[in-house]
């Protein structure tokens, strides 16, 4: 998750405006690509997960916790991965407790 939600962050270069956007008397936020790569980048706050076609094997290396990183995902696509065992699915299941939908397709 980490690979496809935080790396384009550390990556990216980021312009902030220096003025607020004013329309008519109120004042607007602008939202693009950077805003919506920094909210993605905050993995703790994610609650649909896309993770599909990644090739990924196991869920978790020697410095990553999914309960930790993750621990409010709902939604989790795990489909077109080369998971060898079940064992390896039921461990993410059973370690994201808000977990509703899974998709393995």
């Amino acid at each position: 998750m980490r690979e496809k939600y935080a790396t384009e962050l550390s990556h990216a270069n980021f312009s902030i405006p220096e003025k607020p956007i004013i329309i008519s008397t109120k004042e607007v936020q602008e939202v693009g690509f950077d805003k919506i790569r920094t909210r993605l980048a905050q993995l703790s706050e994610l609650r649909i997960v896309l993770v599909d076609g990644l090739r990924i094997t196991t869920a978790e290396g020697p410095e990553d916790s999914i309960e930790r990183d993750c621990p409010r995902i709902v939604e989790l696509d795990l489909s077109r991965n080369l998971f060898e065992s079940w064992a390896e699915i039921v461990n993410i299941c059973e370690k994201l407790k808000d977990l509703q939908s899974l998709k393995l397709k």
